[in-house]
């Protein structure tokens, strides 16, 4: 289950990874992002991704690389953007590293991160998960 939320006005996206992830939901969210762009997200936005409750990413190899190529052809119109991926169980982390290798080529400015908080700080925003 991925859940999804904008902030600061369309500059921030943040989703969340809970439970069981397939591709389809990742590609899911992914088409939600180009469908938001322009409109309810801005076109320089920030993201993160964390998870929470996270019991497995059903994907493989092929589905990281699916959605890289996904990102280059039908999201290239938006521009650059900051992309912060917290990773605090290393049991996920060659998806994310993976991820971020792909990512280059699309103009994303990947940076994997063990800590919400530090995701946050780096993005120069303020949690707006915290209590």
């Amino acid at each position: 289950m991925i859940t999804k939320s904008i902030y600061e006005s369309g500059s921030l996206v943040v989703a969340c990874f809970g439970s069981v992830v397939t591709m389809p939901e990742i590609e899911e969210y992914f088409y939600w992002l180009v469908s938001n762009h322009g409109s309810n997200i801005e076109a320089d936005y920030s993201q993160l991704i964390y998870s929470d409750g996270l019991e497995k990413v059903d994907i493989q190899v092929n589905d990281v690389h699916r959605i890289s190529h996904l990102r280059a052809t039908v999201g290239r119109n938006s521009r650059s953007s900051n992309l912060a991926l917290v990773v605090p169980d290393l049991k996920y982390y060659w998806i994310a590293k993976l991820y971020k290798t792909l990512s280059k080529s699309s103009h994303i400015n990947t940076r994997l991160f063990r800590d919400v908080d530090d995701a946050f700080t780096w993005l120069d925003f303020k949690n707006p998960l915290a209590v």
